[in-house]
């Protein structure tokens, strides 16, 4: 071997500098290679400058890489290896926490709400079976007393023909018994309120291989980011994600009311970036 060729092996130029004489020497500017790789300006930039985390998980250097040297005509397996040895950067799921406070807060929200049933309805049942008690054992009976007035006898009781005829008085009708009537008692439900399951569509992402998942809310507000293992589902109901960044497209499967999604519109060298409607419907993100 040669001393040229020995010191070529050596001392290989940085990737990012071999990309930027590649690019030079096919007469393209910035701003043409990343309309060609549908790439933002500044991740070309980084690219040059050899600046690897800016570029984001190792999916994202396989993809963003492999992408520029094929373009440039250099080997495509230098992205493996940089995806290998470069740092992986820190990932944080929020998700979970942001689950665990809603469980949290619905489960102090139950307890309150089985309390002040319980105050307001003790004392209710309690009145109500108190007047139901004493009505049952009062009863008022009115019995009415008769009374029999004895008829004088005459003067002359020896003649049958001047007795006056016998008259009985008629018995005083009793007036009707009344009975006090019982108080109804007033029952009160404790049973909790049940509501109705929603019935509103969901967008699902189910994944069957490694990728990267990126999801922020209409507020701008990150939910997750990080890597997703295969065989793993992602459920969305209708306005809790605003948009979605996928890496390793091909590994993930989008569908929408049991419809599955066409991620072509939205792939940009193996990576989906697409905004999510009101209604929960997959549309193009805004650039």
């Amino acid at each position: 071997m040669s001393n040229e060729n020995t010191q070529e092996v050596l001392f290989q130029d940085p990737i990012g500098l071999r990309l930027r004489q590649g690019r030079e020497k096919a007469g393209l500017s910035i701003e043409q290679v990343g309309q060609q790789l549908k790439l933002p300006i500044a991740i070309i930039e980084a690219m040059e400058r050899d600046d690897w985390p800016r570029l984001g998980a190792p999916v994202y250097v396989r993809s963003y890489l492999g992408s520029y040297l094929r373009l440039v005509g250099l080997p495509a397996a230098l992205a493996e290896n940089v995806a290998q040895n470069g740092a992986t950067p820190k990932l944080v799921p929020l998700g979970t926490g942001s689950r665990m406070r809603h469980a949290l807060k619905h489960s102090v929200r139950n307890m309150v709400y089985l309390v002040m049933t319980a105050v307001l309805v003790i004392p209710v049942v309690l009145v109500a079976r108190h007047y139901q008690s004493a009505g049952s054992t009062q009863v008022l009976t009115l019995e009415p007393e008769v009374v029999s007035t004895p008829v004088p006898a005459p003067a002359l009781a020896s003649d049958p023909s001047l007795a006056p005829p016998m008259v009985s008085e008629p018995a005083a009708e009793a007036p009707p018994q009344t009975q006090a009537a019982d108080p109804a008692p007033v029952m009160a439900s404790m049973a909790p309120f049940q509501k109705t399951a929603p019935t509103s569509t969901e967008l699902l992402l189910r994944f069957s291989g490694e990728s990267w998942i990126e999801t922020v809310d209409a507020s701008g507000a990150r939910i997750e980011r990080g890597l997703v293992a295969g065989g793993s589902e992602r459920r969305y109901a209708p306005g809790q994600v605003a948009r979605i960044t996928l890496g390793n497209a091909d590994a993930v499967e989008v569908s929408f009311a049991g419809e599955t999604v066409d991620l072509a519109p939205y792939r940009a060298a193996n990576v989906a970036r697409f905004a999510v409607s009101s209604g929960g419907e997959p549309a193009p993100a805004e650039h």
